[in-house]
């Protein structure tokens, strides 16, 4: 197996994956979840205009800069806003305007007194408290200016996000067309999650893990399990990719006689890499086939599991201008063994201390499933480290 360092093997994958990708324009109001493929710009000042924080008098900061309670400013009362009137009127020094939480300041206003500061007496409003500039006030594109980025390319659109837009009046938002996906796990020894389980086979895993992580990124239109038949499999992939943008093959893909993945996928397409220097991970292999990709994977699910989300989630996720969620800082709880020459993959749990958060090694054999459901996150080492320190700093990617 001639395998590639990890590296160069998300970025392979990534341009693979830049050139299946295509954008749709949708209403902001169904883009929940979607990712944008554009960054988008505020159209708009936001707020729109100025406005108050508080129930009150707006006025100049000016005419209260020498008010007390013992000597208040005294201010000429000429009118009030309504919440939503376009105010007209200009104030000018020693006059107010009653202004209630939200509404719109007349110009020449730049403060607002509370009510609880200021009385009322024939037309006129004593004020007890010395404003400075923009008290109880938020300014016109105090928060959002016009132009200013509000989204970036690759942000997965949220609901405060989506909320942030159409407070913008942006209706539609260019994003990335969901992929379709063909997942199918390989092996005579499988049988389907849901079925009687004889002695010597094992329950099939991996199709709805992977159904499971591919459900947010896109559309899964097939998946089924099969044995190790190089005729069911041709024509399973030939299906699949008929089907779907994306055929993943879990198992089949190491050098074990009955491992066909690799001669598949030169069947059918150009072979990117045949192989990840990574471990858990080695036989990851990855193919184009006109316009369409094909991806191997273990067929132990951990292997599978780690493989899907550094290699294969990240790769899609870099293509659409983003990466996986940054690595948080921990410390390593025990000393962590490198992957001699390869990428190192350790499944770890998280223990918070009083001064750091520690990094706990779970140490697994071959095809262990309770490892994956226990643990909170991978550290990835790089293949050039060794291995690290009880209590030297270690990066954990979350589940």
């Amino acid at each position: 197996m001639n395998v590639i360092p990890y590296s160069l093997a998300v970025k392979k994958l990534t341009e693979a994956f830049g050139k299946i990708l295509v954008t749709e324009t949708v209403p902001v109001s169904r883009a929940s979840a979607r990712t944008a493929a554009c960054d988008v710009f505020s159209p708009e000042d936001f707020p729109p205009f100025s406005r108050s924080t508080v129930d009150g008098y707006a006025h100049s900061h000016k005419d209260s800069s020498a008010a007390s309670a013992a000597v208040p400013s005294v201010l000429s009362l000429k009118g009030e806003v309504g919440m939503g009137e376009y105010v007209k009127a200009r104030i000018n020094s020693g006059e107010c305007f009653y202004v209630p939480t939200g509404a719109m300041l007349p110009e020449g206003a730049d403060a607002v007194t509370m009510i609880e500061n200021a009385e009322v007496s024939n037309g006129e409003v004593y004020l007890s408290s010395s404003l400075h500039r923009g008290e109880n006030v938020v300014f016109k594109g105090a928060d959002i200016r016009i132009g200013e980025t509000v989204i970036r390319r690759g942000e997965r659109l949220t609901s405060p996000k989506i909320g942030l837009m159409c407070s913008l009046g942006i209706a539609f938002v260019k994003v990335y067309k969901k992929l379709s996906f063909y997942v199918v796990s390989t092996g005579d020894e499988l049988v389907p999650s849901d079925a009687e389980c004889p002695i010597g086979k094992i329950r099939d895993t991996n199709t709805s893990v992977l159904i499971a992580e591919l459900s947010e990124m896109g559309n899964v239109v097939g998946a089924l399990t099969i044995n190790d038949d190089y005729g069911k499999l041709s024509e399973t992939v030939r299906k699949g990719l008929s089907e779907a943008d994306v055929v993943i093959l879990s198992g089949g893909s190491s050098v074990g006689k009955a491992d066909y993945t690799a001669k598949l996928f030169s069947e059918y397409g150009t072979p990117l890499f045949g192989g990840v220097a990574i471990k858990p991970g080695k036989p990851t292999l990855a193919a184009e086939a006109d316009k369409k990709l094909l991806i191997g994977l273990p067929g132990h699910p951990m292997a599978a599991f780690t493989s899907f989300r550094l290699i294969v989630l990240r790769a899609l996720l870099n293509a659409c201008g983003s990466d996986i969620e940054p690595p948080v800082v921990c410390r390593a709880a025990k000393n962590f063994p490198g992957g001699r020459g390869r990428s190192a993959v350790i499944p770890v749990k998280l223990v918070n201390k009083v001064e750091f958060t520690a990094a706990e090694p779970l140490f697994y054999k071959s095809g262990m499933l309770s490892v994956i459901s226990s643990a909170d996150g991978f550290a990835l080492l790089p293949d050039h480290v060794e291995g690290v320190s009880a209590g030297a700093p270690l990066e954990v990617y979350r589940l």
